[in-house]
């Protein structure tokens, strides 16, 4: 399990969060109950804050349809999509040991948990969250002497679990990270789900 924490900072330098648009969206926590959100005129994707599997006063980050589950796939499909090189050739080495010479349906069903947990870690929208908010530059080196708010990553969410995700902080991060997006010119707009 690790958890990676980036804090956005006050400050008046690019990249930082100016203290008039804190105010802003701390007041408007306080006085609405939920994040300021300016979203770009024309997303082009949704980033969803979720209250549902989060420790509160956190939101958990998806990117996509916090819903979406694995899709069914066949043992082919899987070893297409999570294996490497010729797919039967990839399951008997991976999965069945290499002098197991017995044939196999690759075709067939593959184990829905099997896939679940490949999906998860790869393919579900808290792993695509992930994956994009620590990819772009969220802003400056993040050790300001003015942390505010913050993203956690998590990686593992205790041992034994391959859960991949972003968490928001607080609604407040969350007015912060659309601010940050919308600066990127992401496209990405933020919403509560």
């Amino acid at each position: 399990m690790s958890i990676t924490r980036r804090q956005f900072v006050l400050g008046t330098a690019a990249g930082l969060i100016l203290p008039s648009f804190y105010d802003r969206a701390y007041s408007y926590f306080e006085n609405h109950g939920e994040p300021l959100l300016i979203t770009p005129k024309n997303p082009g994707e949704i980033l969803y804050a979720c209250a549902d599997f989060a420790e509160p006063p956190a939101l958990q980050l998806h990117l996509g349809d916090p819903g979406e589950g694995p899709p069914a796939m066949t043992i082919r499909e899987f070893c297409l999509n999570y294996g490497e090189g010729d797919p039967e050739t990839w399951w008997r080495e991976q999965w069945l040991g290499t002098d197991d010479i017995e044939p196999i349906d690759i075709d067939g069903q593959m184990d829905e948990w099997t896939v679940l947990d490949r999906w998860a870690r790869n393919d579900s929208s808290t792993a695509r969250a992930s994956r994009y908010l620590e990819a772009i530059d969220l802003g400056s080196d993040f050790k300001g002497h003015n942390p505010i708010g913050g993203l956690d990553f998590i990686d593992g969410a205790c041992p034994g679990n391959d859960y991949l995700g972003v968490e928001a902080l607080d609604p407040v991060s969350v007015s912060l990270l659309q601010r940050r997006l919308n600066e990127l010119g992401t496209g990405i707009a933020v919403r509560l789900y």
